[in-house]
């Protein structure tokens, strides 16, 4: 029986976009609750540059609200959107992943590549706007 590598190799991780509005205000500090969501979607198509090779992507988009623990209103608002692209080695087809893409274990194998990599940037960029984020966890 031949068994043929399908795991994918990630060759790509980019931040396409990351957008923050803090304008709360300094002094004194205030102590304020992180609303945080996000969303992941991952999909199998081909390259742009070789249209033999199979590729697997997944988006992350990871957005937080800081909201202030008294009056409840909003004071700063991020969004971060990044994206890994993995190949599969050049003799592997579409039918050999798709049974496999379909899985839940299969998908959370590459999304667990991306998240934390995708969740390191957001936490620097958070601090780098004046917020604590260091209690943000990296993993999934």
């Amino acid at each position: 029986m031949e068994v043929i590598e399908q795991r994918p190799r990630l060759v790509s991780f980019r931040a396409i976009k990351f957008t923050g509005v803090n304008e709360v205000s300094a002094s004194p500090p205030q102590e304020l609750k992180l609303d945080f969501s996000q969303a992941i979607e991952v999909g199998l198509g081909v390259s742009t540059v070789d249209q033999s090779k199979l590729q697997a992507l997944v988006k992350v988009e990871i957005s937080a609200k800081a909201v202030y623990f008294t009056g409840g209103q909003s004071g700063a608002e991020f969004l971060g959107i990044y994206e890994g692209k993995f190949e599969y080695p050049a003799d592997i087809t579409e039918n050999h992943v798709q049974e496999r893409f379909v899985q839940e274990p299969y998908q959370y194998m590459l999304v667990a590549q991306v998240y934390p990599l995708a969740m390191t940037n957001f936490r620097r960029e958070l601090q780098s706007m004046g917020l604590d984020a260091r209690a943000l966890p990296l993993g999934l």
